[in-house]
């Protein structure tokens, strides 16, 4: 499952540990730390060649929220996280602004990348 491959990418190299795949464990979540959450958006068979494709075109989603007064350099780690992410073939296609989620008083950013995983 691509999105847990991308959660443990993740928590192992930029030592966050609220990273979740599909949904977060609320119960385990620390209000003072980002929380990543790491969906798939679509998986599309390419890269056809005898009559059976060679690789999968992944399309997944990141979401970071951050506690309403950070102390985080938001700037850094959302550097860091795009470095990282790169460096291992997963390139962004879309990025949001930070919003502002009044219901859980949170601050949002989500990523969008493409992979693309080649099949044996």
């Amino acid at each position: 499952m691509s999105a847990n491959i991308l959660k443990n990418l993740i928590s192992n190299n930029l030592n966050m540990k609220n990273v979740y795949a599909y949904s977060i464990n609320s119960g385990n979540v620390s209000l003072t730390d980002p929380v990543f959450l790491v969906t798939e958006i679509l998986k599309d068979p390419t890269n056809y060649g005898g009559d059976r494709f060679n690789s999968m075109n992944e399309e997944l989603q990141v979401q970071i929220y951050y506690p309403k007064e950070t102390t985080i350099d938001v700037d850094s780690l959302e550097d860091n996280f795009l470095n990282l992410l790169q460096e291992n073939e997963y390139r962004p296609f879309d990025i949001s602004g930070h919003v502002y989620t009044p219901d859980n008083q949170t601050i949002v950013i989500t990523y969008k990348f493409n992979h693309v995983k080649e099949v044996a």
